[in-house]
């Protein structure tokens, strides 16, 4: 926070809680018919309870059952709301209700019916803001920021006008509040405290990754099937792994901490106390879907992760990926934990625990995740989007670009969207989602047989580009390590006292110096950008590309900021417009 800078504190009006007796916990609340679910908070007279506060925080303890607590703080007019981790269904949520549970989704209204059928129902939400990597944070336009410190459901209910509250169900309420100017004070604040990603060990680990079984030579990385543990197939892993490496590229493998009761002596070795147990101690097991995805419905259960015996279990499973020749993995399968109590930590504890095996093992492999919760940033060197279905349009190309901007708004770094599977998807819409995975922190494709022969030029020309960023992006991230600035960046960010830029979530800046404006709309061919103030270089209008993707200085083309320009957008380009006199280290720039 910068020497003067004024201060801003939430103001609390009260704090009161309501029995949670005979009402259904939010998870289990069955939505009304096919519709989403709406939570509303109780109804009745809440109680004011004592609590304990200072400028830093707030605590109440309960005693007896958990119950419904409450915060109400009051909310400046024009007070806008960002982070709460990666969402799809927005970046700014006001005149809202913002959930926090660890799940699968959010999915297209009519997909709910198959999904909730094969998907364990503590780890499903038919919500608009269902997320698998929820954080329980708030960040001000008013410059503060507040982290819910409890693990248990809780919420944020932004709907009024002159108030905003946060609701959790528990014993503990706990809040810790984060007194700043701007909401980028109040973010590296946040993230200090919380933890942030470490910087990548390799460049290569921000890609371009591709998921396919055979590779690409124009990628760094290939993906291979999900590791089940139960199936006999490392010969074919180990030789697919050095078909790769003898082509150049990385293998990666995915991990789950779903241990199945068909694999047999796995299973049985695992249930020695390493997995979720009920009173009685038995294992916890419920019939599902392979890790929530393949069929047929099989006994399935979760490691425990707060068992050191599951930690050395699994270790054992990390050492055989390795040992087959793999470069890193995906983390999957972190929203199934059955115990509610500890089922958005679980995410925390997966991962950190993953992490300490990789030191223990003196390793640095690639790790990528796809769930997480407060505090497991530091544990999570890369984060994938949320899936989203080829069906969802171009309403799923805007949902991947609202889960980075609410990810860097959370203290995320290093994540990339997850491309939809190119085989039912149109070709326009493909090359726009290879644009914006390019231009991103961390640049994944999925393979397939579809429409990606005709996207395939567009494929290798952003690879390339991506591939000239990546020294642009690790500088990036030498900053986000040493302020908590993430990579991608809203503008309530970067320009917190301009009122037109911080109300814009389709546009944003990637490190200091670039602004990218993803096309969003099928057909479109030009789209309106706010510039911020200074002057713009017109990056494509700039440069020459040749067919390798290379970038050749031509003529400067230079725009005055702090207007707003129509500016051109073809199918081969995304608008990027690089501020002047910015360094863009591998960016062969007009001087």
């Amino acid at each position: 926070m910068a020497v003067g800078e004024k201060v801003n504190l939430p103001v609390l009006i009260r704090v009161e809680s309501h029995s949670a007796m005979g009402i259904t916990h939010p998870v289990f609340d069955e939505p009304d018919g096919a519709g989403w679910h709406e939570w509303i908070p109780p109804a009745g007279d809440w109680t004011p309870i004592e609590f304990q506060s200072s400028d830093s925080s707030m605590t109440a303890e309960l005693t007896g059952a958990p119950a419904y607590v409450r915060a109400v703080f009051e909310r400046s007019e024009g007070e806008r709301f960002w982070g709460f981790g990666e969402r799809s269904n927005a970046v700014e949520h006001s005149g809202s209700i913002v959930e926090h549970w660890v799940g699968e989704g959010p999915y297209q209204l009519a997909e709910y019916q198959l999904v909730e059928a094969i998907t364990p129902r503590w780890a499903i939400r038919r919500r608009r803001d269902a997320t698998p990597y929820p954080i329980p944070w708030l960040v001000s336009s008013r410059g503060y920021g507040v982290l819910t410190e409890c693990d248990e459901w809780s919420c944020h209910d932004l709907r009024a006008e002159s108030t905003w509250t946060v609701i959790a169900l528990t014993s503990r309420f706990s809040l810790r509040i984060f007194a700043a100017g701007s909401p980028g004070a109040a973010l590296a604040m946040f993230s200090e405290v919380t933890g942030r990603q470490p910087i990548p060990t390799s460049e290569w680990f921000l890609g371009p990754w591709i998921e396919t079984a055979d590779g690409d030579s124009v990628v760094g990385t290939a993906m291979l099937p999900t590791r089940t543990h139960e199936r006999p197939h490392r010969d074919r892993e180990r030789g697919r792994a050095v078909d790769l490496h003898g082509r150049g590229l990385k293998s990666l493998t995915r991990l789950s901490p779903v241990i199945s009761r068909v694999s047999g002596e796995l299973f049985a070795s695992a249930a020695r106390k390493r997995l979720f147990e009920s009173s009685d101690g038995r294992a916890i097991t419920y019939t599902a879907y392979r890790d929530g995805r393949e069929p047929p419905f099989i006994e399935q259960a979760q490691l425990d992760f707060t068992n050191r015996s599951s930690v050395e279990f699994y270790q054992r499973l990390v050492e055989e990926a390795l040992e087959d020749g793999h470069d890193g993995w995906i983390e999957e399968a972190g929203e199934f934990s059955p115990l509610l109590a500890e089922h958005n930590s679980y995410p925390l504890r997966y991962h950190r625990a993953l992490a300490a095996i990789a030191r223990e093992l003196g390793r640095s492999p690639a790790r990528a995740v796809g769930s997480g919760w407060s505090r497991s940033a530091a544990f999570s060197p890369l984060v994938l989007g949320s899936d989203t279905g080829p069906s969802a349009g171009f309403d799923g190309l805007r949902s991947a670009l609202n889960q980075g901007l609410s990810a860097g708004l959370s203290g995320i770094a290093f994540w990339g969207a997850q491309t939809p599977s190119d085989d039912p998807i149109a070709p326009q819409l493909l090359v726009r989602w290879i644009q914006l995975a390019a231009l991103s922190p961390l640049m994944l494709m999925p393979g397939g047989k579809g429409t990606m022969p005709q996207a395939l030029p567009h494929w290798r020309r952003w690879a390339a580009f991506h591939k000239l960023l990546v020294p642009y992006l690790m500088a990036a991230a030498g900053e986000y390590a040493r302020t908590g600035m993430p990579i991608m960046r809203h503008h309530a960010l970067t320009d917190p006292g301009d009122e037109f830029l911080i109300r814009l979530d389709d546009q944003y800046m990637l490190g200091p110096d670039l602004l990218v404006a993803p096309v969003l709309q099928p057909g479109a061919r030009k789209r309106s950008i706010r510039l911020p103030a200074g002057e713009w270089l017109d990056l494509w209008r700039s440069v020459s590309v040749a067919d390798d993707g290379s970038l050749h200085p031509t003529t400067r083309v230079v725009l005055r900021g702090g207007r707003s320009v129509m500016f051109p957008a073809p199918l081969k380009e995304i608008p990027v417009l690089v501020r002047a006199g910015g360094k863009v280290p591998g960016l062969d720039l007009p001087g």
